[in-house]
């Protein structure tokens, strides 16, 4: 319920923001992320590399600024080391609902250069042996991307990015031992930092 009512308020902040003015485009994203290794309190992790999608909605204030509402996928291999060499292999999906602004500086007319910052929350949800030892959970995160964007027409654009995207965290664990016996656990541990370049085909609809 709580991620159901995040989303709304995510979707009433940026149509309330297209209802003043501007345009609405629908934006796709295909990008390669890079793995990250990363260190908890108990161990060493990694999220490896692979590909990512998603899409979203950009509302046009003016030429030059847009609020932005986008959806973004990243499933990848991941492993767990703790402090005594044991590891936990699987995999793990981050799903990131994300609410930002767009900055356009243009070049020409048909090229600008653009930045954006997002805030949100990521959904991770755990795979494998990982999935064992930890439930799906979900993170405050926040998000940037650099680029240049190059529209051909006013209908259709193409974006460059490079990407940063971070669940401010993650898993960690570790083992466990007492009299009642011994055994592994997972839970909130270290940031991530996931980078990727990519870009978007964009299609305005207003």
């Amino acid at each position: 319920m709580k991620n159901l009512l995040l989303v709304i308020a995510f979707i009433a902040v940026a149509l309330t923001a297209n209802a003043q003015q501007g345009s609405l485009t629908l934006l796709t994203f295909e990008s390669f992320t890079f793995a990250d290794r990363y260190e908890t309190y108990y161990g060493y992790g990694r999220v490896e590399d692979g590909f990512s999608w998603g899409g979203g909605l950009e509302f046009g204030i003016d030429s030059r600024t847009a609020v932005e509402l986008i959806y973004q996928n990243f499933h990848a291999d991941a492993y767990y080391d703790d402090f005594a060499y044991n590891r936990i292999n699987g995999e793990a999906t981050f799903n990131y609902i994300m609410l930002g602004g767009t900055s356009y500086a243009p070049m020409n007319e048909k090229v600008s250069g653009f930045g954006s910052f997002d805030l949100g929350m990521c959904i991770i949800s755990p795979g494998g042996n990982i999935a064992t030892y930890s439930n799906d959970v979900t993170k405050f995160a926040m998000g940037g991307r650099l680029g240049v964007r190059i529209a051909p027409s006013d209908r259709i654009s193409l974006r460059l990015h490079a990407q940063l995207m971070s669940p401010l965290q993650w898993f960690g664990g570790g083992y466990y031992f007492g009299t009642g016996g011994s055994g592994a656990s997972v839970s909130a541990g270290g940031t991530i930092f996931q980078f990727n370049l990519g870009g978007s085909v964009n299609i305005r609809i207003k």
